[in-house]
């Protein structure tokens, strides 16, 4: 191949990159899209985690602030187990690092087998991951 033919197609796919750099529309959408899908994605994990009474994992999705002020001993002492029976994202709400979502949450208690009730939860984005906040 001669000089001017490689010039030629080094030229042609230097404009097709750029041409797919400048394609807006996609690229844009799917940075909005996506923390909505990873967040609601790691609240359903966590809720199965505690369904499951596997607290290890459920303290695993806590903030790392939280975790610095929170012991794995504590976490399962404040927990609860055992009562729920199902949960489900209802909606995640995200602006720049920040996420609300919005649990249903089934659960039973003493002699009621069936309560539902839905629960706000706190996501925040550190260091390229989100994490749950819960309130204080």
């Amino acid at each position: 191949m001669g000089c001017k033919s490689r010039g030629l197609v080094a030229l042609i796919l230097s404009i097709g990159v750029m041409g797919c750099a400048g394609s807006g529309g996609g690229s844009t959408q799917r940075v909005q899209v996506e923390p909505q899908k990873l967040v609601a994605q790691r609240a359903a994990a966590r809720w199965e985690a505690l369904m499951q009474k596997d607290f290890a994992k459920a303290y695993s999705y806590l903030s790392p602030g939280t975790r610095d002020v929170m012991s794995l001993d504590l976490y399962r002492a404040k927990i609860r187990g055992g009562i729920w029976k199902r949960a489900n994202v209802d909606t995640v709400s995200c602006e720049q690092d920040q996420c609300k979502v919005l649990m249903a949450i089934e659960y039973s208690y003493r002699d009621i087998k069936s309560l539902e009730t839905r629960l706000d939860e706190n996501w925040l984005r550190q260091d390229g991951e989100w994490w749950y906040v819960p309130r204080r």
